[in-house]
């Protein structure tokens, strides 16, 4: 059929598209398991935020070393060497029982003296041989007898013990390093003390001979 002069003819209509695809279903499961991890990233930046050091921070040593007696100050605790011991066994006193380990190494036992600049902390230990060795304070020994289950208060001193089990050559030349816990969001860089033990090959020894067949803690 012929079109009138002036007029447009009509377009074909247009082939029909591909069918459209079904929604996927997300599980309720999913969409608020993505929402938590949402909010775990979020609280993680905040806290990275407000964590970052001051200019005078940033200048400090992560870590201060000193030797016995030696009051060796970070900025978020400070902390000294007052003793150490060497023991055969540890004997926990507790109010209705005894506990007794023993090693077939020797005990090294070192007091800690802390306090905190600003809020209450707990600080762990581990000892650094003279060959770069790392020992964690033994399980053998009940926590609740060692510094680590103490807190340490703001404004005063504080004292405690931690035990590390290790074998008697290791003793020379060693010290120990104390610092807050690290977390899974806590600092990279962590504030910490290192207190050189003071023994010599010839005062390791000494020590180790003259060490205590039981020592005698409460719990």
């Amino acid at each position: 059929m012929a079109t009138p002069p002036g007029l447009v003819p009509d377009a074909p209509p247009l082939p029909p598209g591909p069918p459209e695809a079904p929604r996927r279903h997300v599980p309720a499961w999913r969409r608020a398991a993505g929402a938590l991890l949402g909010l775990v990233l979020a609280a993680g930046a905040v806290y990275v935020q407000t964590r970052v050091l001051t200019a005078d921070q940033l200048d400090d040593p992560l870590t201060v070393s000193g030797g016995m007696h030696d009051e060796l100050e970070t900025d978020l605790f400070s902390a000294r060497l007052e003793r150490v011991e060497f023991a055969r066994s540890v004997r926990v006193k507790k109010q209705f029982s005894t506990d007794e380990a023993t090693t077939e190494h020797v005990f090294l036992i070192v007091k800690m003296g802390a306090t905190s600049r600003r809020k209450p902390v707990q600080l762990t230990a581990h000892l650094i041989t003279a060959g770069g060795l790392s020992f964690d304070p033994t399980d053998r020994v009940d926590a609740r007898a060692t510094m680590a289950d103490k807190w340490v208060q703001p404004g005063w001193w504080r004292s405690g013990l931690y035990f590390f089990e290790i074998p008697p050559d290791k003793a020379a030349g060693s010290r120990v390093v104390l610092s807050e816990p690290k977390t899974l969001f806590g600092d990279a860089f962590i504030p910490e003390t290192s207190s050189d033990l003071g023994l010599d090959e010839a005062k390791a020894r000494q020590m180790i001979d003259a060490a205590k067949d039981v020592y005698e803690v409460s719990g």
